[in-house]
C-alpha cells in the first residue's frame, strides 16, 4: 500500500510568517506552485498560504473606496495606490490559514485522498518529528492512485 513518503514532494516550497504577501506570490509564481507551507520562526509549520488567500486580500485592498468620509470629497490617486501597494506587503501570517490537516510519511493514499476530498483542501503538508518533510497534493495523491 502506497504511503504520503512515496508520493510527496520533497522539495517544500515554504515561506516564514514574516514574508511579505507580494514575496509569497513570487514564490509561488516562480516555483509554479498554488500554495505554501508557512513555518514558524523555530521551523515549525504555522500554517499554508493558497492563491485563494492571497487573491483575497488583494480583493479586499482594491475594493478600497474612492471618495472620503461622507463621500464629499475623492481619495487621491496617490493614497490609493499606497494603500494597495501596503496590501501587498502585509504579512503572510496574515492571510494564511492557521488551522492546517497535516499527515505523517506512514498515512496512505486512502487516507490522504480522503482527507483531500472530505476537507476540500488541495495539499497537505506532511510533518514528522515536528518538521515539514514534504507536501502532497491531490495530484500527487491522484497519480500515485493511478501508477
Amino acid at each position: 500500500m502506497k504511503t504520503a513518503a512515496d508520493v510527496m514532494t520533497k522539495n517544500v516550497i515554504a515561506v516564514t510568517e514574516d514574508a511579505t504577501v507580494r514575496e509569497a506570490g513570487q514564490a509561488m509564481i516562480d516555483n509554479g506552485v498554488s500554495g505554501l507551507v508557512v513555518l514558524n520562526a523555530a521551523g515549525a509549520l504555522a500554517g499554508v498560504v493558497s492563491e485563494s488567500d492571497l487573491m483575497n486580500t488583494g480583493r479586499r485592498r482594491n475594493a478600497l473606496p474612492r471618495t472620503a468620509i461622507f463621500g464629499l470629497s475623492p481619495v487621491k490617486e496617490d493614497v490609493l495606490l499606497r494603500a494597495y501597494e501596503d496590501g501587498l506587503a502585509l504579512r503572510v501570517g496574515d492571510v494564511m490559514t492557521r488551522k492546517v490537516v497535516s499527515a505523517s510519511p506512514s498515512d496512505t493514499l486512502e487516507t490522504l485522498a480522503s482527507i483531500l476530498v472530505r476537507k476540500r483542501i488541495n495539499r497537505i503538508p506532511v510533518v514528522d518529528g515536528g518538521k515539514v518533510v514534504g507536501i502532497v497534493t491531490r495530484e500527487d495523491v491522484l497519480r500515485g492512485m493511478l501508477a
